[in-house]
């Protein structure tokens, strides 16, 4: 059972209100401990391991909406225009951010890999701020990029203005980033973007997607008390279907056709230890008979015992380094 409070000296310090181990502990006082956050780190003018540089920009006051921007050092190679990643952190919708130690390294490496520019976003997080909410700042962000195609005067970055190809947009996440991704796409195939900028690509790695049944090799005893049950329901309480929302289990019964995929290529990527791993399978498989008439490039295995986000732990491992050099060229 989890416990009420904290105690030391045998004196109640602070009292819990709501805990979502070993991920978040929000007190009744306010404070929120985030667990599994990494440490903040600043922004490079070059990186030492990639040369990648990085700033951070506000792209809207209301909301608040920052993100993390990477330009690779190649866009100084005879004026390049770079492909552009909209990138959406793991955490499970309440840990980490762009400006965090581990979210920074690896937006470096993929920048880097990938000759992209980089824009990993800080949407809203929990307890704060539930689901819709990191949905529409991901909607809010891509447009915001998009309108930079448009000469729109009051768009100002200069890393999109001068080095960005607006023809090679790309969006993607890692675990509920990936989450995030998806749910996005689904927007667009419905929604025009500013300009008439379309997605090209989207990479999803390792998805969270679940459901109130069991599937595939899931284990059936006490599924209903999973990790990901309390996610979902911590992150979107509110979600019609509960676990069963087309947001969180798009290839459930009554979830919109996944035909709508608004982008023209799509690469999904899973590990041998994940636990999301079966609804990954389920999910490429309903893309693929979708009818969607984009490219479902070849679902990419990333190792069979590795664990869910294992690339973003330890990328230079040697599986991780395959990974990445995979994710790298599909982002063309």
């Amino acid at each position: 059972m989890a416990p009420s409070s904290t105690v030391s000296n045998s004196k109640i310090i602070r009292e819990i209100e709501k805990e979502v181990l070993p991920l978040i502990r929000v007190y009744k006082d306010g404070t929120v401990e985030r667990l599994m956050s990494s440490p903040m780190v600043p922004p490079s003018s070059q990186d030492p391991q990639t040369g990648v540089s990085s700033k951070d920009i506000i792209i809207s006051d209301n909301p608040k909406l920052s993100a993390r921007i990477f330009l690779p050092k190649s866009h100084t190679h005879d004026n390049q225009k770079l492909p552009i990643f909209l990138y959406f952190h793991a955490g499970a919708f309440c840990c980490e951010s762009p400006f965090s130690s581990l979210c920074h390294r690896y937006l470096n490496i993929l920048a880097s890999q990938a000759n992209v520019i980089g824009v990993s976003l800080d949407y809203r997080l929990l307890p704060h701020h539930p689901l819709p909410a990191a949905y529409q700042d991901a909607w809010n962000a891509l447009q915001w990029i998009a309108s930079h195609a448009t000469g729109n005067p009051m768009n100002t970055e200069p890393w999109l203005l001068n080095h960005a190809d607006f023809n090679k947009l790309y969006i993607g996440g890692d675990a509920n980033g990936a989450n995030i991704a998806h749910n996005v796409l689904m927007r667009a195939g419905t929604e025009t973007l500013p300009g008439n900028v379309k997605i090209l690509g989207a990479l999803l790695c390792c998805p969270y997607f679940w459901g109130s049944k069991p599937i595939g090799n899931e284990p059936v005893e006490d599924h209903e008390n999973s990790l990901a049950i309390k996610v979902w329901k911590f992150a979107y309480p509110d979600a019609e279907g509960g676990v069963d929302n087309p947001m969180v289990n798009p290839c459930g019964e009554g979830a919109p056709s996944l035909a709508m995929l608004g982008c023209s290529k799509l690469l999904v990527v899973v590990t041998g230890a994940d636990e999301f791993r079966e609804r990954d399978l389920v999910y490429y498989e309903c893309v693929k008979k979708s009818g969607w008439k984009g490219h479902l490039e070849e679902l990419y295995e990333a190792g069979d015992d590795e664990k869910h986000g294992f690339q973003i732990f330890k990328p230079h491992s040697q599986n991780a380094q395959n990974m990445l050099k995979r994710m790298a060229s599909f982002l063309l």
